[in-house]
């Protein structure tokens, strides 16, 4: 009635039934030894046969059952540190029928084992199979079977027609054994001799017991020498009785007597109720054993109900004595409740169910209940059990001396006889707990914590059977063995091992962690029994995962991925040779995500976890391939032992680095000890070959082909690994990026890749034994390349792509990582690395005419720069290529076009794809063709911008004057074309129109002081010529100042732009007051405030250079105010800088004040720091010599400040700067009332020039 639940399952285990499945093949190549036991020895000698092949195991450590024959590897169904699940043989053929053609709800089945008659037994409700089963025995052959017909159900009721007859063989002195068959109504018949009666099933004895109304057979107990019990639905006892007089049997039954010498008609009488039976009065379970330190040898039968426990005591004469009688289920509840008083509170009914009971060792009992551990209780809380250990005291009752809580939980099953069952095989320790979808095993020791659970995922055990130990009482036992009968699966055996003292029970509470790590535990030794045993045809047993998830999937999965990747797993045995161990260790860490699949759990595993497993196997998938290639490599060579002995030394030797960059120790056999233990670290193996093929001395000839056998170990080890991740990326669900480094795309295994390639590629290029010294001449005018050198050409071409592909992993692992500047380096790193390493293998394949796969690969890697400059003379492959890739192909070939100065193709390809040009040139900086497809396509104002760009990068005036003119050309063409003027468009517009402004003036200021200086011929002539007609007071002692003053000069006599900054210095040290009609303060105000290229920290410096300069550029500064007339002083402040400048801001609109200032505040402040910034401008120079330099620079400046402070105090510079500031306002006035210019003043009685 019952199936087994884990702890904190997210579902009952409700496997289907397999009723069609096929048992294990009989026919087999393996050689069968016959049993000596048999059913009769005329007629199933022959029959019942023993399993023993005749090869090893390959050193696996399989258990024994009773220390007899080991079991085959592939019988082996389950297997732990204690237990072990295997297949012992299958069924009769007709019980096979039976049983695929039976109802479990309307027509049971069950079965017997009884190891000590020998037989076994499979029983329905009309017939009896019957067949020779011995325990030590395994067999692969269906045994043959005798039917026996049963005893009739006369008395059918809806409740007792799905009722079994009652069936147990009897034992006896005599060398042969007989059947007694109980039907439910009381009709009983017993076969004597079952040897005998098989030829003639008609022969048997029978007898009827008279059962009460409603009352029906229900259990059988043998009590070993007092015989059998057989019991009733409601605790009617009767004892069998089996003479022999005068060559016949006689079959009588009597019923138990109770206290007082009465005899016992019913339970009634014996517990002293008087009113009709009730169903807490139906026998739960009999057992019987000999009672301890009898000298007699009697024994005691127990018998519960689903209330109480009663006792009989048995005597050799016959008679049986009540002695005592206990209310079992009220003490169970008590007990229960005393230990539950966190779940369940006072006055909580937990409904206790006894099941079953059996006697053990130490004349103790064990019982098994069941109980709700809650008090709200729903049709779907699962029951939880509990063993009950009660000590027997004579004539006084029973006591509860321990109990033990499962951790498992059970449902009902509601068919017939499923009630689990309680085995205890030996008395103890192992305990079993049979229920049709699966078995509990436990243990009588108290201080054992062990618990363990087989369930079923495909069948029903219909029967269970065990050695009977009652009779022959021996010492404790540490094993436990079990044989249950499977309805599809046969017979299979359990063996349970058990340490006496085992692990001691916790003093306290367990911590979350510690119970964490303790189902995380149970959970990988589950996933490991998945993993070995799961796949197996025919395997019954259920690894259902979902049993254990409170534990950590990710923790277990690695670790279970872990133990068979180094050979640590126990379940992987040992003595298997190098190329077995590794086969059978990828068959099973493949069928670890199989498992955590099967069980609906992959959804639990991390990102990373799912990595880390693919790695795993992937890793073992490529120890394979190097393993079997390397194998290969020895057998071709096996002729050679020069070259076959380069070969292990430079395997061995690789493999000796590996273990020593890992920290291993290394052996005889480094290479072997790698292959069995260290497969996790398989990069550090791959990594180290290129440094022991380089450092191995050969001639040229061998050592061509050691690169070449060492280049196919590489490749197909790690090519092997990519397509093992290839094909299983859905199953492993790699969709994203780890954060964990793959170890296929490590720094050591591509700079491996990178130098083998390199190897490889000399090897090329000097072509062993042709004195050539390049392998790509023409065929023609050559000698054939051999076998071996075309080989090498491909290795090369599959070592680029390895190494690309290496390349792409680091680059995607490193993106995939969290954001840090320390990464974000990385990655820039990696991506120079990565373009590099596409030019540095792919190109070298172009130079050896191995074009097309230099085109494949870098169509594979999109590199398109590559595949433009093998693809470039092709027009449809070019058109293909722009079909297929679009614009990132296309951004390759205009780009190859525009450094190849090809601009007749580019602007072909620029009108055949002109959408794809358009967003290259916005993508590009590509300003000096752009701006004419800009106006091709009439983009006017991208147009200009570019060519704004091109003139800010320009440096030749001329060709700067062009550029602006042009970029304010076509800014005017979009303005008439759109016909208005948006924010950004007048921003952009007064930006262009600074540029071409800030470009005239160098143009003119050029111009015009190529003028002055024309007939000289040396530039430096020009230049000192230049410098003499300055004028600037203070500037022959500037020497800094004046050093930067003649390489601007310089610079703008040979038409090369200069800096504003530059340019203001030449334009405030010279005389000339006007430069081409333009007014010389004015232009530098504007240049000040509109130059895009003076920082703008230090802009207010510059402004206070233009002022300080303009108060001090006259010579004849130092008169006096009072020493000369109004007039005379009015015409010399007109004709001063500071007149005019003054005029320029006292005109400009909305007097900028902000553009003004006084001469008090012209004194040069600016920070040491932003001297060395204008400073730094010299290419060239070192650290000391800038700081020389930025020094020097202010001590001109300073001799500037000195020489306003001068003018302050001797010049009347303050007075005359007021007097200024109205002869301007006055002059503004009158010319206002009379109608004249406002610049009349600043006429042509004014100008000055530098003469």
């Amino acid at each position: 009635m019952f199936a087994a639940k884990a702890p904190k399952a997210g579902s009952p285990v409700v496997p289907t039934e397999r009723t069609s499945e096929k048992l294990r093949d009989a026919d087999s190549p393996q050689p069968l030894i016959r049993d000596k036991s048999s059913l009769s020895t005329a007629s199933l000698g022959s029959q019942e046969i023993e399993w023993t092949p005749n090869h090893y195991n390959n050193g696996v450590d399989n258990s024994e059952f009773n220390g007899g024959d080991d079991i085959d590897d592939d019988s082996i169904y389950s297997k732990n540190d204690r237990t072990l699940v295997a297949y012992i043989g299958p069924l009769p053929r007709e019980v096979e029928e039976a049983l695929s053609n039976a109802d479990f709800y309307t027509q049971p089945m069950i079965s017997k084992i009884d190891f000590d008659t020998g037989f076994g037994m499979v029983i329905s409700q009309s017939k009896c199979y019957i067949w020779a089963a011995q325990k030590e025995t395994a067999y692969r052959s269906p045994p043959m079977c005798y039917t026996l017909p049963m005893p009739p159900n006369n008395n059918k009721t809806p409740e007792t027609a799905p009722l079994l007859p009652v069936v147990t063989i009897t034992k006896s002195d005599e060398p042969h054994y007989g059947i007694l068959a109980c039907s439910p109504d009381g009709t009983c018949w017993y076969w004597n001799n079952i040897d005998i009666c098989f030829s003639n099933v008609n022969q048997h004895v029978d007898t009827k017991i008279n059962i009460p109304t409603g009352d029906y057979i229900s259990k059988v107990e043998f009590a070993g020498p007092m015989g059998y019990f057989v019991g009733t639905r409601y605790a009617n006892v009767y004892q069998v009785s089996i003479k022999k007089q005068y060559g016949a049997i006689t079959l009588t039954m009597t019923q138990l007597h109770g206290k007082s010498g009465g005899t016992m008609a019913s339970i009634f009488s014996m517990i002293g109720v008087a009113q009709g039976p009730d169903t807490s009065q139906h026998i739960a379970a009999m057992t019987s054993g000999p009672r301890p330190h009898d000298q007699h040898g009697r024994w005691d039968l127990f018998v519960m109900t689903r209330r109480s426990l009663f006792k009989w005591h048995l005597y050799r004469s016959g008679e049986c004595i009540l002695e005592a009688e206990a209310p079992l289920r009220e003490q169970i509840t008590h007990r229960i409740l005393a230990d539950h008083t966190a779940l369940l509170p006072m006055g909580s009914d937990p409904r206790v169910r006894a099941l079953d009971i059996q006697y053990i060792k130490n004349g103790k009992l064990l019982v098994l209940a069941t109980f709700f551990n809650t008090p709200d209780k729903t049709a779907h809380t699962p029951l939880s059990c509990a063993l009950f250990t009660v000590s027997c005291q004579h004539g006084s009752g029973f006591d509860i001396e321990h109990v033990k809580y499962l951790q498992r939980t059970i449902e009902e099953d509601i068919r017939h006889d499923a009630t689990p069952k309680l085995v205890v095989p030996q008395g103890g320790p192992g305990v079993f707990i049979v229920m049709p979808r699966a078995v509990i095993i436990s243990s009588t020791l108290p201080d054992l914590t062990f618990e363990d659970l087989v369930p079923l995922k495909t069948d029903r055990i219909i029967g269970s059977g065990y050695e009977d130990w009652k009779q022959n009482v021996q010492e404790s036992a540490s094993i436990s063995e079990l044989a249950f009968i499977c309805k599809s699966s046969g017979r299979l055996g359990i063996h349970l091992q058990l340490d006496e003292k085992g692990h001691p029970l916790p003093l306290t509470a367990t911590s979350p962690e510690n119970e964490k790590e303790q189902m995380t535990a149970q959970l990988q030794a589950k996933l490991e029994q998945a993993v070995f045993f799961s796949g197996k045809k025919h395997n019954p047993i259920s690894f259902d995962l979902a049993h254990y998830d409170g534990g950590d999937l990710n923790v277990a999965s690695l670790n279970v991925s872990r133990e068979i990747l180094n050979s640590h797993a126990k379940l992987l045995g040992t003595g298997r040779d190098v190329t077995t161990g590794l086969s059978v260790r990828y068959q099973r860490i493949k069928n670890i995500i199989d498992c955590i699949q099967d069980a609906d759990m992959a959804s639990r595993l991390l990102i990373d976890t799912r990595f880390q497993l693919c790695w795993s196997a992937e890793k073992l998938a490529a120890a394979n391939e190097i393993w079997n290639q390397y194998q290969q490599r020895r057998r071709d060579v096996s002729d050679d032992k020069a070259l076959k002995g380069n070969l292990d030394h430079i395997l061995q030797d690789a493999a000796t680095k590996g273990l020593h960059r890992i920290g291993a120790h290394s052996t005889e056999d480094p290479l072997a000890t790698f292959m069995n233990y260290h497969i996790n670290e398989l990069g550090a193996l791959l990594s180290s070959l290129q440094a022991s093929v380089a450092k191995t001395t050969v001639s040229e000839d061998h050592r061509a082909i050691l690169v070449r056998d060492i280049n196919k170990i590489l490749i197909a080890g790690l090519r092997s690994a990519w397509n093992f991740r290839r094909s299983n990326v859905g199953k492993y669900a790699l969709r994203n990026s780890s954060t964990v480094e793959p170890w296929t795309g490590t720094e050591h295994i591509i700079k491996a890749l990178s130098a083998q390639f390199t190897s490889t590629q000399g090897l090329c290029r000097s072509a062993p034994g042709h004195g050539i010294t390049e392998m790509d001449v023409d065929t023609a005018s050559s000698d054939p390349l051999t076998p071996l050198e075309l080989e090498l050409r491909d290795q090369l071409c599959d070592l680029a792509d390895l190494s690309l592909q290496a390349h792409s992993e680091h680059l995607q692992y490193l993106e995939g990582s969290p954001a840090s500047t320390e990464n974000n380096d990385r990655i820039s790193t990696s991506v120079t690395a990565y373009e590099n390493a596409k030019q540095e293998l792919l190109r070298p394949l172009g130079n050896l005419k191995l074009n097309q796969r230099a085109i494949q690969l870098a169509q594979k890697y999109r590199d398109f720069t590559t595949l433009v400059s093998l693809s470039v003379q092709d027009e449809d492959s070019l058109d293909s290529y722009i079909l297929k890739y679009q614009q990132d192909f296309a951004n390759a070939l205009f780009w190859f076009y525009i450094q190849t100065e090809n601009y007749a193709k580019l602007m072909k390809h620029s009108e055949l794809h002109s959408d794809m040009f358009t967003a290259f040139i916005d993508s590009h900086d590509c300003r000096s063709v752009g701006w004419l497809h800009d106006i091709k396509i009439k983009r006017f104002g991208e147009g200009s911008k570019r060519l704004q760009l091109c003139a800010a990068s320009e440096t030749h005036l001329d060709r700067r004057m062009t550029l602006s003119s042009l970029s304010k050309l076509m800014l005017l063409a979009e303005g008439t074309q759109n016909g208005f003027v948006n924010e950004g468009t007048a921003s952009y517009a007064a930006k262009c129109n600074e540029m071409l402004s800030t470009t005239t003036v160098l143009v003119d200021v050029a111009n015009f002081l190529m003028v002055q200086v024309q007939a000289m011929k040396s530039i430096e002539d020009k230049v000192e010529a230049v410098l003499a007609k300055l004028g600037a007071p203070v500037l022959v002692d500037q020497t800094v100042l004046r050093v930067a003053v003649a390489k601007s000069i310089r610079r703008l006599l040979e038409r090369e732009a200069i800096s504003s900054e530059d340019l203001l210095d030449v334009l405030m040290l010279q005389q000339a007051q006007e430069i081409n009609s333009m007014d010389v303060c004015g232009i530098a105000l504007d240049i000040c405030f509109q130059a895009t290229d003076i920082p703008e920290n230090r802009r207010p410096y510059v402004l206070q250079d233009i002022w300080r300069r303009v108060f001090i550029a006259d010579k004849d500064a130092h008169w006096r105010l009072q020493d000369v007339s109004d007039l005379e002083a009015r015409e010399r402040l007109m004709a001063s800088w500071m007149c005019r400048a003054y005029a320029v801001i006292h005109h400009a609109d909305g007097h900028k004040d902000e553009m003004l200032l006084r001469p008090q505040d012209a004194k040069c402040t600016m920070p040491d720091s932003l001297f060395r910034e204008r400073c730094q401008g010299a290419e060239g120079m070192s650290e000391a010599e800038l700081k020389v330099q930025y020094e020097l620079m202010i001590q001109d400046y300073e001799r500037e400040n000195d020489e306003l402070d001068k003018r302050i105090r001797e010049g009347q510079l303050l007075e005359k700067w007021q007097r200024v500031k109205m002869i301007v306002k006055e002059e503004r006035e009158a010319a206002m009332n009379f109608g004249g210019s406002q610049d009349s003043m600043m006429g042509g009685d004014t100008e000055m020039d530098m003469s």
